[in-house]
């Protein structure tokens, strides 16, 4: 009770949020990447820089410019959520949505867990912009486009969804869609990096 009594002070008082506004300036101390990835973001024959990187365990990606001289200028950082090992970001989609909206769709294994059972995930993650402005750029949490389950007892499922993009409503801009059997998800672009979702 005592706990949970400074846990509902601290959100009442916004020291919470304190915290977790602080927590993307922390000190790291271990940092492991792969390889940069170039790809021409917004059409200016410069090409950004997507950098997938690991720090004490949390799972980022990073997005850099190369400025005239050639010095590399960070622009943009999401830290994902992963729920166990061997997590990783092993897919990016570019795509244009719109005249204006171009997304990045980010396939993110969320790792293996396994105790009472074994459970491995994997999400989108959508990163949009608009108007060719990197300065846009906000990230969005999808949903889980993967499970592999198995229980204790013997249950075991594996379901694997579609994602694909379609203008359902005919207005020029394209829904994201993630299906499974006779149930979608549908996710329609509101602008600002905002998303709306309905399930059919």
């Amino acid at each position: 009770m005592t706990q949970d009594e400074h846990y509902f002070r601290q959100i009442f008082s916004g020291e919470l949020a304190r915290k977790e506004d602080t927590k993307i300036d922390k000190k790291y101390y271990s940092f492991v990447h792969g390889p940069y990835y170039d790809l021409d973001l917004n059409f200016d024959l410069n090409p950004e820089q997507l950098l997938f990187v690991k720090k004490d365990g949390e799972d980022w990606i990073e997005i850099y410019q190369t400025d005239k001289i050639g010095k590399r200028q960070k622009i943009f950082s999401y830290h994902f959520d992963n729920i166990g090992f061997d997590s990783e970001l092993y897919r990016i989609e570019f795509k244009k949505i719109s005249t204006l909206t171009s997304i990045l769709i980010l396939y993110y294994f969320e790792g293996h867990s396994r105790y009472v059972q074994s459970q491995s995930t994997a999400r989108i993650y959508v990163v949009s912009f608009d108007n060719n402005d990197l300065k846009t750029m906000k990230a969005f949490k999808g949903p889980a486009f993967y499970e592999e389950y198995k229980s204790l007892k013997g249950h075991y499922h594996l379901r694997n969804y579609q994602i694909y993009l379609e203008d359902l409503n005919h207005d020029n801009v394209k829904e994201l869609i993630v299906k499974y059997n006779q149930t979608s998800q549908v996710f329609i672009y509101d602008g600002n990096g905002l998303w709306k979702t309905f399930r059919n």
